[in-house]
């Protein structure tokens, strides 16, 4: 089932009215398809709000003399192309519904109190959910970025680069990111492209200038990561959509009409840490986004800013496109052939008990950038598992093979900072307590998350792990040192 015909059945799907194999057929689309349970949503909202508004004159003879009225008014609430030119199977199955006459009725309260500017003259002509179908039915697109990351690094040096660069994204081919780099302090430039490549689940970096290649094999769920951290617009919509978002109204962006939607969500970024600016700017005659701006303070030093700009949609690619040109004089960098593992509970306590076993402690904070700024504490510790990582990379003869060596625990640490932004992101309710429960604490919570209604998972400072329920998990926190 695509998303049009998923959109047709919606409302019959939560009035109840399909038969046994349409509704298993909804249901196996809404699991995967975010556009479409946004859309479901908004109906189920909807509803509820009319209900709340009169459910005492839902028999009324009113109904029927202002049900073409209520229907496109609906339609123009739901923003939904789809359901507005379904006004009149929307009609047959309202009817058929006893809660969707209560709210027929409760609308004819809301025109009785003259509310119906509410419904039509605040409402964008563009809905994100239905940006983001369009743009999945695009086959190919093209793409110009522009970013500047800056601030200052734990060891006090500053970060300051401007990267500019090109993509093409194709369904069946994959992702190629051209980009240069170049810092301004030093002028030190440096250029890569890069490959995600879905067939192979491959991940691929060629840096020309110092001619290196590295390959990287990614499970299914670290493909779908390494396309969010390389700014897919189609994942960045997903992303928007799973955070409290604004309608920025009507504007002129590069001489286009746009409608604008807007992002403060720490949640966007995967952490409850840092500020979040992220605007996205649609053609209102095409539904396709033709700017999006980007400015994310991942910690208290530094800052991500970025522009995404010149969308090209639906133009043509081939094969060749997407296959690596690695000349015979390229060599395979330190990370070439690595598997990244993927971003589970598992992997999650690894990083933990590595990080534990370099620096006698666990890290303040899982957030990415941190986690990555505090690497340095891995080599300069006393511990013994830090003594035995110095001393292999003093046997290393080359560079790469020192990176080789540190390669391997960094990449454990980062699962760590993944899997908790991943929490984040899907709504888990993580809570972390890094700062306060040392190594071996087990009767300490140290990370938790929901996985279900009334239901927790919780990992201890022992790096045990098990699942509670709320009140069981209210009393394990409030033992948690002040």
């Amino acid at each position: 089932m695509n998303c049009a015909e998923c959109r047709e059945l919606l409302v019959a799907y939560f009035e109840g009215l399909l038969d046994e194999s349409q509704e298993r057929a909804v249901e196996e689309h809404l699991k995967d398809c975010e556009a479409c349970r946004a859309e479901l949503k908004e109906l189920q909202t909807l509803r509820q709000s009319l209900v709340r508004s009169a459910r005492a004159t839902a028999e009324t003879d009113l109904e029927e003399r202002v049900m073409n009225r209520i229907i496109q008014e609906q339609s123009e609430r739901l923003q939904s192309a789809q359901r507005a030119t379904a006004g009149l199977r929307i009609r047959r199955l309202i009817m058929k519904s006893s809660i969707a006459k209560i709210a027929v009725a409760a609308a004819i309260v809301v025109v009785a109190v003259a509310a119906w500017s509410l419904w039509t003259g605040t409402q964008p002509a563009v809905a994100l959910a239905d940006v983001l179908a369009r743009v999945e039915q695009v086959q190919a697109f093209a793409y110009k970025i522009t970013m500047h990351v800056k601030g200052q690094m734990q060891d006090s040096k500053s970060l300051n680069t401007n990267m500019e660069g090109s993509a093409l994204i194709a369904n069946g081919y994959g992702m190629r990111m051209d980009m240069s780099m170049t810092d301004p302090n030093t002028g030190m430039e440096m250029d890569q492209q890069m490959y995600m490549l879905p067939e192979r689940n491959m991940m691929m970096v060629v840096m020309p200038k110092m001619k290196k290649y590295m390959r990287m094999e990614l499970d299914d769920s670290m493909f779908e990561k390494m396309r969010k951290q390389n700014n897919d617009p189609r994942i960045m919509i997903r992303q928007v959509l799973n955070c409290q978002y604004q309608d920025l109204g009507k504007s002129v962006v590069d001489g286009v009409e746009v409608e604008g939607f807007q992002t403060t969500d720490p949640k966007y970024a995967g952490s409850t840490l840092g500020d979040v600016d992220v605007k996205i700017w649609v053609d209102a005659k095409t539904g396709l986004p033709v700017r999006m701006d980007m400015k994310i303070k991942v910690n208290e030093q530094m800052e991500m800013e970025g522009v995404i700009r010149d969308f090209q949609w639906d133009v043509p690619v081939s094969a060749a496109e997407f296959e690596p040109n690695l000349p015979q004089d390229y060599t395979a960098g330190p990370g070439d052939g690595i598997k990244v593992p993927a971003m589970t509970e598992e992997t999650a306590i690894e990083g933990l008990r590595r990080y534990a076993a370099f620096t006698g402690e666990y890290p303040e904070s899982l957030n990415m950038m941190t986690l990555m700024q505090k690497m340095k504490d891995i080599t300069s510790s006393q511990t013994p598992e830090a003594q035995k990582l110095r001393e292999a990379m003093e046997q290393a003869k080359t560079d790469d093979e020192k990176a080789k060596v540190i390669l391997e625990p960094m990449m454990s640490i980062q699962m760590l900072g993944g899997f908790h932004a991943k929490l984040v992101q899907e709504n888990q309710e993580p809570a972390y307590y890094g700062k306060v429960v040392k190594p071996g604490d087990e009767t300490l919570v140290l990370l938790r998350w929901k996985t279900a209604e009334n239901e927790y998972r919780v990992i201890f400072g022992d790096l045990h792990a098990t699942t509670v329920d709320a009140d069981a998990l209210a009393t394990l926190e409030a033992a948690l040192p002040k």
